[in-house]
């Protein structure tokens, strides 16, 4: 089983952790243009990816037929070389700032706490290298790398560059340039390098002086792909430094306080310490970090927005406050009216905007004409407020497959949004994109009866394995193996919390068992498959439920938990709540009822048969002739969880009790431990 690791940054003694490799990305984007069996990129959303995307473009021309061929790929970091000063000298163009850079940078740190390093005879000699170059060399600025990275680069010999048009290798010029740049801009720098023939300790450090924009502002609109007519401007946010040699050394980090750009802080391990700009400006940058610095119209349209969302608040208070005057006991008269409400009532209105209170629901559901506003999402609008460029309004991702909002209730429909103008929303989808513009935040019907079926379902479905599997294979007489794969995607969805989202979803899908059949020939089992890490043994009434829930196949039945034992026929075992077959709740939990008629029972009806009060459960065969695919209309696919199970005294497997592991995922219901017959998931 698999583990997702964080690693944490601290102090190095080791020099593969000072060995700077590209990322999967660099290397991707400069390994030149993809042939056309060139699989998809799978496309990940995230905070990391929101921040540090970017994209390059690796441009390479056939010196024979001119023919320029382009390859785009996504990358979160930039690896830069330190030019050399014969490179600089005849690569660096008109424009360098080479010609101001003043008195070379000294290598002392600032601040507090001493160097800790494994390898004090590397620090002298970077000490020592770092004095000369104050004699002989004034060092490069990092726009210098910057043109480095993108300057064309020769492709001969045995690196020439295969030709679509030519059919044949020939000798090509590649260079690199920037198609999108991300809101944080991260540059590393490569100082250090090593010879494979010769091992680790052939390496070198390069210390020559990079000099950067610390207090200005970093243009990157000459590296662009598309000069634009305006500079792209990034300010300096932190930066890592690495002190020391390839053999060991120390890594601390510069860090700009947010809302005061003119403090800087150190942080050396544990030790933070306040430094000054002129500090920082004399650090050996080893990663810089920048952000992207807002345009002014950018900065205004956060103003507009929080000024608009303001009026609007003011305006649904306005309108609660006359709702609930109106709604007063008549006969009062107008004097004792504002007497008893004065206080009351503004209290009241505030208590319910904060709580967002069935009152205040209703207004989101169905907006006055008076109000006349519109709904944006409060991830956009964070966007907004933090970012330079917010990118299109991005309230597609929170509708249901019908148009309309999929979500559990009205109340879970009103968190991600925040009301405004429909003026100003109108104005804003017209300057970024997107959309659609949402008026109100009325529920899908049909997607509520979904969710509630997909939840009644799993706790049903909690609530059954967790009665009938057993340490042995029970009252069958096989053993019914199951791809781990599948399980571990299980073990996500049955441990869940309770959904309110359509977007939420995540069942496992019909049972997969190809992980465990070879590829070339489907119907012979792969070889060395292994119990716990290939797939898992469950008795016949749980494997019974998991088709009648889940659908798939197909049924491996042995005599032992061994995928290479003896081979038994399908028992017929079943769960009796789910005898007969055509009980009520056998459909409502069928795979049937909730995946494919997603919780409509009138449909379930019309498509399988039933009379008004009683309903028919179809055969696995009827169901196989009727479904032609597992998924449903929202397409719902789970990443693979790497979970493990516990083992029993026998050997045989089975999920871990709560009560036997204390790192389990938080159960949204409650059941009374059931002992060794339980089959509840714990995480890994």
């Amino acid at each position: 089983m698999g583990e997702i690791r964080l690693s944490s940054t601290g102090s190095d003694s080791r020099s593969s952790d000072n060995v700077d490799e590209p990322s999967a990305s660099s290397q991707a984007a400069a390994g030149g243009a993809q042939g056309p069996d060139a699989e998809p990129k799978t496309h990940f959303e995230s905070i990391v990816s929101e921040l540090f995307q970017g994209k390059v473009v690796s441009c390479v021309r056939c010196l024979e037929c001119r023919q320029i061929s382009r390859t785009s790929e996504a990358v979160y970091d930039i690896s830069v070389p330190i030019p050399s000063a014969n490179e600089t000298a005849t690569s660096v163009g008109d424009g360098s700032p080479l010609s101001s850079v003043g008195s070379s940078p000294s290598l002392q740190r600032q601040g507090s706490g001493g160097l800790r390093s494994s390898s004090w005879s590397g620090v002298l000699n970077s000490v020592g290298g770092k004095v000369k170059s104050w004699f002989y060399d004034k060092g490069v600025h990092l726009t210098d790398c910057l043109r480095r990275y993108c300057a064309p680069e020769y492709l001969g010999g045995k690196d020439q560059y295969f030709c679509e048009r030519c059919k044949r290798k020939n000798d090509c010029e590649k260079r690199m340039v920037f198609k999108e740049l991300p809101e944080v801009l991260c540059i590393h720098l490569k100082r250090f390098r090593f010879d494979n023939a010769y091992g680790w300790f052939n390496g070198s450090k390069n210390s020559r002086v990079v000099t950067f924009p610390v207090t200005t502002t970093l243009d990157m609109a000459p590296f662009m792909e598309e000069v634009p007519a305006q500079p792209i401007e990034y300010r300096l946010i932190g930066l890592i430094q690495h002190i020391g040699s390839m053999g060991g050394g120390h890594y601390i980090s510069y860090c700009q306080h947010k809302r005061k750009p003119q403090d800087w802080y150190e942080f050396d391990d544990v030790q933070v310490t306040c430094v000054t700009s002129e500090q920082v400006e004399r650090a050996e940058p080893y990663v810089l970090f920048y952000q992207r610095v807002p345009s002014k119209a950018a900065k205004r349209d956060r103003q507009t927005f929080k000024h608009d969302m303001r009026s609007i608040q003011e305006q649904v208070n306005s309108y609660l406050i006359s709702q609930s005057q109106s709604s007063s006991r008549p006969g009062r008269s107008s004097e004792d009216l504002q007497s008893l409400q004065v206080a009351t009532v503004p209290q009241a209105v505030t208590d319910e905007i904060r709580n967002q209170g069935p009152a205040l629901r209703n207004v989101y559901r169905f907006p006055p004409p008076e109000l006349d506003m519109a709904f944006v999402s409060k991830h956009w609008y964070v966007r907004l407020t933090t970012m330079s460029h917010p990118g299109p309004i991005d309230n597609y991702q929170y509708l249901c497959p019908h148009g309309m909002l999929g979500y559990s209730s009205a109340e879970m429909a009103a968190e991600p949004f925040f009301p405004i103008s429909r003026k100003l929303s109108q104005s804003l989808l017209g300057k970024y994109g997107g959309g659609p513009e949402i008026s109100n935040l009325d529920v899908c019907s049909r997607c509520q009866r979904h969710l509630d079926a997909y939840n009644q379902r799993k706790q049903a479905e909690f609530d059954l394995v967790s009665k009938y599997d057993t340490k042995d294979t029970g009252d069958g007489q096989g053993w019914y193996l199951v791809n781990v794969l599948w399980v571990n995607e299980w073990k996500r969805y049955v441990r869940g919390e309770r959904v309110h989202s359509i977007q939420d979803m995540c069942a496992p899908g019909p049972i997969s068992q190809a992980h465990l059949f070879d590829k070339e020939d489907p119907q012979k089992l792969r070889k060395n498959l292994r119990l716990k890490l290939d797939y898992i043994g469950v008795n016949a009434r749980v494997w019974s439920l998991f088709m009648h829930v889940h659908g798939g196949g197909p049924a491996i039945v042995r005599d032992e938990l061994d995928m290479y034992s003896k081979e038994l026929p399908v028992e017929d075992l079943v769960p009796e709540e789910l005898c007969p077959p055509g009980n009520d709740f056998a459909v409502r939990t069928s795979k049937q009822f909730v995946d494919e008629c997603h919780g409509d029972l009138e449909l379930y009806r019309r498509k399988y048969g039933g009379g008004d009060d009683t309903t028919t459960a179809t055969t696995a065969s009827q169901v196989d002739a009727n479904c032609e695919t597992g998924k449903n209309e929202v397409g719902e696919e789970s990443p693979s969880h790497s979970l493990h199970e516990d083992t029993r005294p026998d050997g045989s497997a089975r999920f871990a009790t709560g009560a036997e592991d204390e790192d389990l995922l938080p159960l949204e219901h409650s059941v009374d431990a059931p002992g060794e017959n339980a089959l509840i998931v714990q995480a890994s």
